[in-house]
């Protein structure tokens, strides 16, 4: 149905989107991974129909990731089956741990394979696991590919309809009203101990910042904290008005700007350091963050748990 990517950042999701989403330009991978999760399983379920597919009824989860199955090939003599999901909102990028957990729920069906859809990319851990489960990895570049392969009036018409309207603030996954922007001022500053792998896709400003053993954890904004420690491996972009310590076994990749950085025996720096010189001013300010939230008091109950964070 969809092809996986074919090639990949060393460092990081395989697509980083920077500034707006220009929709008179046209289909892109930036204006896909922009996509409203309702849209972006609607485009998903017209490609794989245009290619022939058989579709069942889709399934939608509280955190905005949504299943599929599907039937490839349907009138052939071997026809297969897959599971499709497009992984929750507040990942929107796949590390290896999104991969296990979609293998195991595809390891519930008999002979049918998976396919993952993550529209900010795949780690390039991700994309290794995903190759040894042998889970299709399809990231906003690749379904970019397959709607513009597409024949020009179905491409077009696809187009029109998916981006309609406000096509990037994502919906309620209970009632599917749309989200209302959120904004609350936070001051203080806490420590955070991040102890199971995955995505993290909230902003990170923390006074220590500790990764424990055997954690495999990705930042998708840029982290900053008064002290960083790492124990196991964490991938990102990292400002610290302290030290940063790698321990044993510990791994870090990506950027990192701090006071002072210490590597002990059996830790590993895998990118780039610069040491911070001067006043830097401390973290703690008045900050104004802000959430993707349901404002419809009148729907289920389950409305008042949605709490989706901004991709930008």
């Amino acid at each position: 149905m969809l092809d996986p990517f074919a090639t990949l950042e060393e460092a990081g999701f395989s697509l980083r989107r920077g500034g707006g989403v220009d929709r008179l330009a046209g289909w892109s991978p930036e204006l896909i991974a922009s996509l409203d999760w309702a849209r972006l399983s609607e485009l998903a379920r017209a490609i794989a129909a245009a290619g022939g597919c058989e579709l069942a009824g889709s399934r939608v989860m509280p955190d905005g990731a949504v299943h599929f199955g599907m039937i490839e090939q349907p009138k052939s003599s071997k026809p297969r089956r897959a599971m499709v999901k497009i992984v929750p909102w507040n990942e929107w990028g796949a590390t290896p741990e999104t991969v296990r957990r979609f293998d195991q729920e595809v390891r519930t069906a008999r002979d049918t394979r998976g396919i993952l859809i993550a529209p900010a990319g795949f780690s390039p851990a991700a994309l290794r696991t995903a190759q040894e489960l042998r889970i299709e990895a399809v990231d906003a570049a690749a379904l970019d590919a397959a709607v513009r392969a597409l024949p020009g009036d179905k491409s077009d018409f696809l187009f029109v309809v998916t981006t309609a309207g406000d096509f990037s603030t994502p919906s309620c996954p209970v009632c599917m009203k749309k989200l209302t922007r959120v904004e609350q001022e936070t001051q203080a500053l806490l420590s955070r101990t991040i102890d199971t792998d995955g995505l993290i896709a909230d902003v990170v400003v923390c006074d220590r910042l500790e990764v424990v053993s055997g954690c495999e954890v990705t930042f998708l904004h840029e982290v900053k904290a008064r002290a960083i420690t790492i124990y196991g491996q964490a991938t990102g972009d990292f400002v610290c008005e302290g030290p940063v310590t790698l321990e044993p076994g510990g791994t870090l990749s990506g950027t990192v700007a701090a006071r002072s950085l210490v590597v002990r025996d059996g830790g590993e720096l895998l990118g780039q350091f610069r040491i911070l010189e001067g006043e830097l001013g401390s973290f703690v300010k008045p900050a104004v963050r802000w959430q993707w939230r349901c404002a419809n008091t009148s729907g289920q109950r389950l409305c008042a748990s949605v709490s989706f964070e901004p991709h930008e």
